[in-house]
């Protein structure tokens, strides 16, 4: 099966004021038809968050590449046979990340919330901590969602980094993909205007224009584009945030 994956990462409001590095990282990987893709967002409060989406971002998508190519998705189709194969990966990266850290800096120094997705022909699986959003929107068929997980108050969230990680990390089945399906995994910023007011799934008038230009672009001019999109006047008056998005259609 064929992917055709877009991506792109931009400085919010906030953090141009600052003159700080965006702190939100998007990676993918495909191989024998498995998409591989993580959106991380890293901790306002954190030091080094961006660091940490980065590191996260792009480890858990290598060891997970390599895992599932390697065996194939589970097939007991089912979210506990996905948690017993993803929860070591993570906590293998965040073995990883604590080892390399030099002192004063912890782990929680470089918190960041996850939200990824496991994707084949035959299906597979969203793996999400924390906020941001993802969204697998067929052709014909019902939308499936992982929405963000937020605190007692709307701007708490949890983090890859925390002590209880494995207690918030979520699984989301996906089902069957066809050509022409199309996966989207954000951040928080993002789903500012790229997701509807009701939460059920994108917001049209954001991602018709957008699917339909990026279906005939190829990688170099549609992530410029996406890029351009996300770093727009418009998008800094919806949201201060930093943002990251993802977009796989099956092709």
């Amino acid at each position: 099966m064929d992917w055709r994956v877009f991506l792109a990462a931009a400085t919010g409001g906030h953090h141009l004021d600052q003159d700080s590095p965006c702190q939100d990282f998007a990676c993918h990987e495909v191989h024998n038809g498995l998409l591989v893709g993580v959106v991380c967002d890293g901790a306002g409060s954190a030091s080094a968050g961006g660091v940490g989406a980065e590191f996260f971002a792009t480890e858990i998508t290598r060891l997970l590449a390599a895992a599932f190519t390697a065996e194939g998705l589970p097939q007991d189709h089912a979210e506990a046979a996905y948690r017993e194969r993803i929860a070591p990966l993570l906590a293998q990266a965040r073995a990883t990340l604590e080892a390399r850290i030099a002192p004063p800096l912890t782990l929680r120094d470089h918190a960041c919330t996850l939200v990824g997705c496991l994707a084949s022909r035959s299906g597979g699986a969203f793996f999400h901590i924390g906020d941001g959003f993802a969204v697998q929107q067929p052709q014909a068929g019902t939308t499936i969602l992982s929405p963000p997980e937020n605190g007692e108050y709307a701007n708490e969230t949890y983090f890859v980094t925390d002590a209880d990680w494995q207690a918030h990390l979520r699984v989301t089945l996906l089902t069957p993909l066809q050509q022409g399906d199309l996966i989207g995994l954000m951040s928080d910023g993002t789903s500012a205007f790229a997701i509807d007011r009701q939460k059920t799934g994108f917001y049209k008038p954001f991602i018709d224009p957008v699917a339909s230009f990026l279906q005939q672009a190829n990688a170099t001019t549609g992530n410029a584009a996406l890029q351009n999109l996300l770093e727009s006047e418009k998008t800094l008056q919806i949201t201060r945030d930093d943002k990251a998005l993802l977009l796989a259609f099956v092709g």
